[in-house]
């Protein structure tokens, strides 16, 4: 393998650079920048790591095999939610949050902290913030604080959210197993479930609200910590975001609805909310389905007897001309047929679209729109994901990730888990995704951590916490959330709220995941 030295580390991270370059300073699309970075990593890769083109091959292919493991997730989640959206179903669950109470401050808390982390469990993607900041500013939300809201509240939930997309993307890029990744990050989330509530309310109402809204955030973000946690216990990953945001929702609904019991107080909804013809129980239906599936997979005899049917591809051991050893891989990124979140989704989308048409009868085009509206949001997304993993997988499997860990934990040491979160937040920044921030610097972090003798899995579980909290101040997401509400144009202002509390949140993980770091080796 190549020494460490200015110029081979400088060679190891050129990719990265480009992709860096290409977002921030080109402006370009994801699949562009996607493309270039991985063709830049091909000839680093072959002029100077050693790479011959059966390695490179192979670590393509093995590319491709993950990306397919997690577009599949991607695609099915948004096919759900566009089915359930272009029903009218988004807006009758949005109502039913309205109805709760008149009080703005726990309003902006339910919708923007458990209704947008609910739809993110559920689609991801910038789709919490496009369908949740709108619905604020007919409330009578200013827009600044209708996004800014949104892209904090939601933040926790992202590395569980869309079916577990992040979460699985860490676990395959570190190949830890999910059991052990999983409780772990989940006990990390603790403290950006609260600190994001808090956020929340400081966002709204400065202190006052902060101090106002304590005795609703303390117990939600404990419900959602404790399911979070359990969700992962249990083995059901892929629903943690979704069921934790769930309970988040009936803790808070309980503690406003014991209030206005109390106070007597009435509750209406706005015009603009408001859609005849459809209960909230039948909004739900999808995700009710969706659920009990994930459940019912998850029971030990059935779960046992469908591991079977699963696809894989074998691996051969490679090595590099400067002696960079690869392992062999067996049924590398493993797609359970019956387990994998993928036909889960697409199963729930069906079952949706059946019970809409058959409670509300015909609803022309609305599958054909679902799908067309599927591929134009996924196709530029999945090229640029394909191309990055690839990227990854060939910095990875050349050895270039593990001198880029070497440098940096010559660089920061013992106070690396302080850095750490932050190479995750620059991840999503850069990419607008905790996946791709996953599959970047998922490998580099665990690779770091294990050179400095701490945890690899604490660091790995961290990375995906700070590249879930970085979305938050993510160009593409940001943008989202200005178009939907009139913002075009002052984008800036809405990051220059969102990233002060990003970065706060940031280093509560940091300073957590040093003191941990001490003991959990």
């Amino acid at each position: 393998m190549m020494d460490l030295t200015l110029s081979s580390w400088t060679l190891a991270i050129l990719p990265v650079l480009v992709l860096l370059a290409g977002i921030l300073w080109f402006k370009w699309e994801a699949a562009q920048v996607g493309a270039v970075s991985w063709f830049i990593a091909l000839v680093v890769a072959s002029t100077y790591f050693g790479a011959d083109w059966r390695l490179l091959s192979l670590a393509n292919s093995k590319g491709m095999s993950l990306s397919l493991f997690v577009l599949l997730i991607i695609w099915g989640a948004v096919l759900l939610y566009n089915v359930v959206e272009k029903s009218g179903a988004i807006k009758v669950i949005g109502a039913k949050m309205v109805t709760v109470t008149e009080d703005k401050l726990l309003q902006c808390l339910l919708l923007s902290w458990c209704f947008t982390s609910l739809l993110q469990g559920i689609a991801g993607f910038g789709v919490p913030v496009a369908v949740v900041a709108p619905i604020m500013v007919v409330m009578g939300f200013s827009p600044l604080t209708a996004v800014a809201t949104c892209l904090i509240g939601h933040s926790w939930a992202i590395s569980f959210g869309s079916m577990g997309s992040s979460y699985y993307s860490i676990q395959l890029v570190t190949k830890i197993p999910g059991e052990v990744i999983g409780p772990l990050m989940a006990l990390t989330f603790a403290i950006p479930i609260f600190a994001t509530g808090f956020g929340v309310a400081h966002i709204y109402g400065g202190m006052a609200a902060v101090r106002k809204g304590m005795s609703t955030i303390i117990p939600t973000g404990a419900a959602m910590s404790a399911t979070l946690w359990f969700m992962n216990f249990i083995g059901a990953a892929q629903l943690a975001s979704l069921m934790a945001a769930i309970s988040g929702c009936f803790v808070m609904m309980a503690i406003v609805l014991f209030r206005r019991q109390r106070a007597d107080a009435p509750t209406s909804t706005p015009d603009a909310l408001k859609k005849p013809g459809m209960s909230f129980h039948l909004a739900c239906a999808p995700y009710y389905a969706l659920i009990l599936i994930s459940i019912t997979l998850q029971i030990k005899f059935i779960k046992s007897a469908l591991a079977a049917f699963a696809w894989g591809l074998d691996y051969p051991a490679v090595q590099t001309s400067l002696g960079y050893m690869v392992k062999a891989e067996k049924m590398y990124s493993k797609i359970n047929f019956f387990s994998h979140p993928a036909p889960i989704l697409l199963v729930a989308s069906l079952f949706g679209y059946w019970v809409y048409t058959r409670r509300l009868g015909p609803l022309p085009g609305l599958l054909s729109a679902a799908v067309r509206d599927t591929i134009a949001k996924c196709l530029p997304t999945s090229i640029g994901i394909a191309t990055m993993v690839m990227m990854a997988l060939i910095m990875n499997d050349t050895g270039m990730t593990l001198l880029l860990a070497k440098g940096v934990a010559q660089a920061f040491g013992g106070f690396f888990p302080l850095v750490s979160p932050f190479v995750g937040v620059l991840g999503s920044f850069i990419t607008g995704s905790n996946t791709n921030s996953n599959i970047m610097f998922g490998a580099l972090q665990f690779e770091t951590a294990t050179v400095l003798g701490k945890s690899g899995a604490l660091m790995a579980a961290v990375q995906s916490v700070g590249g879930s909290l970085g979305v938050s101040m993510a160009p593409s997401t940001i943008l989202i959330g200005a178009t939907n509400v009139g913002m075009s144009g002052r984008e800036n202002e809405i990051m220059a709220t969102t990233i002060k509390y990003c970065l706060f949140n940031t280093s509560l993980v940091g300073i957590a995941a040093y003191l941990a770091g001490l003991y959990f080796q």
